[in-house]
């Protein structure tokens, strides 16, 4: 089985993370970058992931720069801040404190407070989280995020709101298990829903229709086994994807096997040398392979309109120049789309890690998956032991 050379592919990953690891307490998110809060993290929750103490080096004084960080980033913001980026930092912070074993000494309870004070159907609502509006699956996990660190963390009376919370996305959900328009499924469909499919995996909540939303996103796979809407994948599409294939963390039936092993054995051919991982080989440089793969991927989603348009208006828009690098808030240095960084590596490898033990349950431990709720978490978790 193609999984089994995972071994090799974590020990060239590891690698790949010293090279980011700028300093005791700081990282970069590639080789090329500034350090930053977000790279930390990534680098974290890679050492976590792989079980590699050499790559946490000293957890105190990780602990102490993360609390650190989320802080200076909350000095700079006037009132309670809702941005995707200062929740999603948050939510970071928070889970690599899990992952390292220091939260209780300092949850940062205010920090969290601040977030739930708040009505839970009104956030839901607008901001979109019940209709699929882009991004706002996000918000929904980082809420029910701080609400279970209330409840679990703080020892706050938050369940009524965390019941109001599922209650909410179970009855708004439509036909393919997710949230929005049920004309034709789409990666943005699944790619955002996931995020509130986490929670529910996190709680033990049983997704409904859940054979609907296997075969829903299977149907999206190209033909390497990737699911994003350009060609090559992506970190988030094809972790997001394995996630919802993979219900409970296991494998629902033989189709979804080999689309699986599919996918695996594509995200080990795509390593760099470098042992990293990147978000896509196929999205630059514009050669003419390139463009046909594109033509292609756009072209096999003729059957369902509201996928080919989406896979057109992708295609049409990342050919422009202001594409040819990929900009986020995780890092002022812009990184190639062929570039090994610490998120694509961390989310390659936590696909690859999903998808091992859905098929070898008994794997389950020789991977750090994470005991808090949000990203990185694992049902398995409840019966492994912890790193540190």
């Amino acid at each position: 089985m193609v999984i089994e050379s995972l071994d090799t592919v974590a020990d060239k990953l590891a690698r790949f993370v010293q090279t980011c690891h700028s300093s005791e307490n700081e990282y970069r998110l590639t080789e090329n970058s500034e350090t930053s809060a977000f790279a930390l993290c990534f680098g974290i929750f890679c050492g976590v992931l792989l079980r590699d103490q050499r790559l946490l080096v000293d957890a105190n004084e990780l602990a102490n720069s993360l609390r650190k960080k989320i802080r200076e980033e909350r000095s700079r913001w006037t009132g309670c801040p809702t941005h995707k980026s200062y929740r999603q930092l948050l939510a970071f912070i928070l889970t690599a404190l899990s992952a390292i074993g220091l939260l209780r000494e300092d949850p940062l309870d205010d920090l969290v407070v601040e977030q739930i004070n708040c009505d839970i159907a009104k956030v839901l609502h607008a901001n979109g989280c019940l209709i699929g509006k882009a991004g706002a699956g996000n918000q929904a996990m980082f809420l029910a995020i701080f609400l279970l660190h209330g409840r679990d963390w703080l020892g706050l009376d938050t369940q009524p709101r965390l019941d109001e919370w599922v209650d909410l996305h179970l009855v708004h959900m439509n036909r393919f298990g997710f949230w929005g328009q049920d004309r034709g499924m789409t990666h943005l469909q699944f790619q955002n829903g996931y995020h509130q499919h986490e929670i529910l995996e996190y709680l033990g909540v049983e997704n409904p229709r859940s054979e609907a939303a296997v075969s829903a996103v299977r149907a999206l796979a190209d033909d390497q086994g990737h699911f994003a809407p350009y060609s090559g994948g992506g970190g988030c599409y094809d972790y997001d994807a394995v996630f919802m294939l993979t219900p409970c963390g296991k494998v629902p039936d033989g189709e979804t096997r080999a689309l699986l092993e599919r996918t695996a054995a594509t995200l080990i051919s795509e390593q760099r040398a470098d042992g990293g991982f990147a978000e896509s080989l196929y999205v630059r440089p514009r050669t003419p392979a390139n463009l046909w793969r594109t033509a292609v991927h756009i072209g096999r989603a003729a059957g369902n309109m509201p996928l080919f348009l989406e896979r057109l208006r992708y295609g049409l828009t990342l050919q422009r120049p202001a594409h040819d690098r990929i900009h986020t808030h995780w890092s002022r240095y812009s990184r190639r789309w062929d570039e090994s960084d610490l998120w694509d590596s961390w989310f390659r490898l936590l696909t690859l890690a999903r998808i091992q033990v859905a098929i070898e349950p008994e794997r389950a431990g020789d991977w750090g998956f994470c005991g808090y709720p949000g990203i990185g978490f694992h049902p398995s978790v409840r019966s492994t032991k912890p790193l540190i």
